[in-house]
């Protein structure tokens, strides 16, 4: 058991960015809502990333998970020795590879947004069978309650990439512009980012930013810097980011 965790922790090393627990304990709890679903690179994969279903047929998630944008499983159940368990074959759907838009660019400007085809047995969409939420473009409130649920790493065996959630607050916005090399960045143009303080680890990267108050997304989990004593986790903040608010209407309209 212990070498299958150790494994787990490294093949999520790429997909982690240092995402942490926020105060003294970890207080995830393991939830079961059809609306969010585990990316992996392949029906047999061990682990990933995590996906909101946002219409029929359109997900959202992290832009450096573009390598687990391959598969999304909901109605996941609790893991077992630590080991993912996949749902039945009605449950699992492949993603449009040529849909997919997204940017890789650090806290801020770190989104993907693609289609979900029709499941393989079933010819029915993901968002129609398993719900969606609704998306907000304006910009929330500082001290605004949130919650993430994902599919983040955990010490015990059951709730290991298992789907967990959690609550906390909105501590930021705000929009700074970096001019970089990076090819998957945003040159010269507004990052929008925001923290909380909401409980995360490896493997929530991709997780919606959900308002308690309304039900709506307002941005995408994608880095830590949290600690036991302080400090807030990271994500990107749709309001004020033309291109990714650009991307999720697109999307929304081809589903009309």
């Amino acid at each position: 058991m212990k070498l299958v965790a150790l494994l787990t922790i490294a093949n999520l090393t790429a997909f982690a960015g240092n995402k942490t627990i926020c105060g003294p304990s970890d207080d995830r709890i393991l939830s079961t809502n059809t609306k969010i679903g585990r990316l992996l690179d392949s029906r047999t994969g061990d682990g990933g990333c995590t996906v909101t279903m946002i219409s029929k047929s359109c997900g959202v998630s992290a832009g450096h998970c573009k390598s687990v944008l391959k598969v999304a499983e909901f109605n996941t159940s609790e893991s077992i020795n630590g080991n993912i368990q996949h749902p039945a074959a009605k449950d699992v759907y492949d993603i449009d590879q040529a849909s997919i838009a997204y940017k890789n660019g650090g806290p801020g400007n770190d989104w993907s947004v693609f289609k979900v085809l029709p499941n393989n047995e079933t010819s029915l969409y993901a968002g129609d069978v398993q719900g969606s939420y609704e998306v907000a473009f304006e910009t929330p409130e500082i001290g605004d309650i949130l919650r993430i649920t994902g599919y983040g790493l955990d010490s015990e065996p059951t709730k290991n990439l298992a789907q967990q959630t959690h609550t906390g607050a909105l501590q930021s916005t705000g929009t700074t512009t970096r001019n970089t090399d990076d090819e998957d960045s945003w040159n010269g143009r507004p990052y929008s980012t925001l923290t909380h303080t909401v409980d995360t680890m490896g493997g929530n990267s991709g997780s919606t930013i959900i308002r308690e108050s309304d039900e709506k997304i307002i941005g995408i989990h994608t880095h830590g810097g949290c600690s036991s004593w302080g400090g807030a986790n990271q994500g990107t903040l749709i309001a004020k980011h033309p291109e990714l608010t650009q991307a999720i209407k697109s999307c929304l309209d081809s589903d009309k």
